[in-house]
């Protein structure tokens, strides 16, 4: 199923009339991809940057932490269902870092639940959407979360 959503995916952003395929990046803001699914990240990355945004890419969750630490983004895009440390877990332990709390979260995953999405909020995650990717979505979410992020 993700392989034919990627596929389609692909072949929408290559082909998709009235875009351009490559704009100059407009935000230099940082946002961080986090997958345990290479393709995933290099397709929403690809996508990403064609739009214009700065972006970063970490294969799973243990690297996380340390890239999160060190490149210290302005926003992170997390997927949920990854090996060992899922997600929220992720989140939680970046919210236990004084100088890394503020960092918004948006949760990008397959798992479309009621109670994940209640939880996702609850915890204090930016926003919760699913895959397969609607970059327009993630686009809209990324400028408004981003420009919510800088206002004092």
């Amino acid at each position: 199923m993700y392989l034919r959503a990627l596929i389609l995916f692909m072949v929408l952003l290559i082909f998709l009339p009235g875009r351009p395929m490559k704009r100059e990046m407009t935000n230099e803001k940082l946002i961080l991809l986090i997958d345990d699914e290479p393709s995933i990240l290099d397709a929403t990355k690809t996508g990403l940057l064609d739009r214009g945004f700065n972006v970063k890419t970490v294969e799973g969750p243990e690297a996380a932490i340390q890239v999160i630490r060190s490149l210290k983004p302005s926003i992170v895009v997390s997927d949920l269902v990854m090996p060992g440390t899922n997600g929220f877990e992720l989140f939680q332990q970046v919210r236990q870092q004084k100088d890394l709390s503020s960092i918004p979260f948006i949760f990008l995953t397959g798992v479309d639940d009621y109670y994940a999405r209640k939880f996702g909020k609850e915890i204090g995650g930016a926003a919760y959407i699913t895959k397969p990717v609607d970059l327009d979505e993630l686009e809209h979410l990324l400028n408004e979360k981003l420009k919510d992020s800088s206002t004092p």
